[in-house]
């Protein structure tokens, strides 16, 4: 299939099958003899149905071209699962930075709730007390 067709396929663009191409997260496809257009397969939409699903759980494509490059070697499954913790580890922490943003949010919230001032600066002014008072 050409770049457009697998591009239409994979519901991505061609300029991001060449990136990939130029990156070597995408296997380069090999040629047609009479035209030199790419031709691709049906390997070539499995790998950007598997891209688009790393990426959809937070992978970065370093991590993803390590994750592709881990099943063609005996230790590849213990990468993966290394891989995978990592990206585990990555969410936490930032579940946790969420959490406090949340705490931060609910506060300012209630404050505003319970004063009697009902211009809307009033969130901004607390927000800057609070900040001034942390330097």
């Amino acid at each position: 299939m050409t770049i457009g067709q697998l591009a239409k396929r994979a519901g991505i663009n061609p300029q991001t099958i060449r990136y990939y191409e130029r990156e070597g997260i995408l296997p380069e496809p090999r040629r047609r003899a009479e035209s030199d257009y790419r031709d691709y397969g049906e390997d070539s939409l499995r790998v950007l149905a598997f891209i688009k699903e790393a990426q959809e759980a937070g992978f970065k494509l370093a991590q993803i071209q390590k994750l592709l490059k881990a099943d063609l070697r005996p230790e590849g499954c213990k990468d993966v699962q290394c891989l995978i913790e990592e990206r585990l580890q990555e969410v936490k922490s930032r579940l946790r930075e969420l959490r406090a943003f949340e705490r931060s949010l609910r506060v300012l919230l209630c404050r505003c709730r319970k004063s009697r001032i009902t211009t809307c600066c009033l969130a901004l002014t607390l927000l800057h007390d609070e900040q001034t008072e942390g330097r």
